[in-house]
């Protein structure tokens, strides 16, 4: 399976005040097929880390999920700083952030090979076979690639608020400590673009409510706190964005 590299890929556009860049598209991050396989990649990590814990715990697992959860994040980032549409206030990312996520790709050759081997390795986590329901586990794979599909979706659309504030005020930003500050803000901690945050720590929170979420999983991904999470990224100082 092909995952992201933890280098930063692609080029900056123009940023002009108010307009997307060039060839900049509204659709979700995961329309990107590189994206799409960086998910792939921290679920596959997700999964071989619980297989060896035995549980959905902080313990171990944070720092198995740190890799592909900084390469997931450094993509998104890009994206959404080069080709995503521009979220230009707190109203614009908090009505986005509210829609209902659509269903991630999951008929692809390539994500059924990793849901089967996925599956296979879920029979030798004794704890979800006797404390999940059957279609739970049956539904665990679509539903744990749906929680990182919208988790990186949500952290598109801060990334996107966040690089359009600081173009808008005249600050070009530098996409790492858009990185670290659209992390902290999706994961609820206090910005410091000078920070690194824990990629791991973020990446639990999308496997917790994964596991949380009900049928249909794509309801259950939904953003919990739309205004709340739009109302912290706009009150992250742009001047903090931009190159020391």
């Amino acid at each position: 399976m092909a995952t992201g590299t933890d280098e930063t890929e692609g080029t900056q556009g123009d940023g002009t005040s108010g307009a997307r860049a060039p060839g900049a598209r509204p659709g979700s991050a995961t329309d990107d097929p590189r994206v799409a396989d960086d998910v792939r990649g921290v679920v596959q990590a997700a999964v071989d880390a619980i297989s060896r814990a035995g549980t959905v715990s902080a313990a171990g697992i944070t720092d198995a999920l740190e890799r592909a959860g900084r390469s997931l994040t450094r993509r998104v980032v890009t994206g959404a700083a080069t080709e995503r549409a521009a979220m230009a206030d707190r109203h614009t990312l908090a009505q986005a952030l509210a829609d209902k996520p659509r269903i991630p790709a999951l008929g692809s050759a390539t994500t059924a090979a990793v849901a089967l081997k996925i599956a296979g390795r879920f029979r030798r986590v004794g704890f979800l076979v006797r404390r999940m329901p059957a279609f739970l586990v049956a539904t665990a794979v679509p539903a744990l690639v749906a929680s990182v599909s919208r988790g990186a979706d949500e952290l598109g659309m801060v990334s996107s608020h966040l690089v359009h504030r600081a173009r808008a005020q005249g600050v070009e930003p530098d996409l790492e400590r858009v990185r670290r500050a659209a992390v902290q803000v999706v994961s609820h901690r206090a910005v410091d673009p000078e920070v690194e945050p824990s990629h791991g720590a973020l990446a639990l929170l999308w496997l917790r409510r994964a596991f949380r979420a009900a049928l249909p999983f794509t309801a259950g991904v939904a953003t919990a706190d739309p205004e709340g999470l739009a109302s912290a990224a706009a009150e992250v100082d742009a001047d903090l964005l931009g190159a020391a």
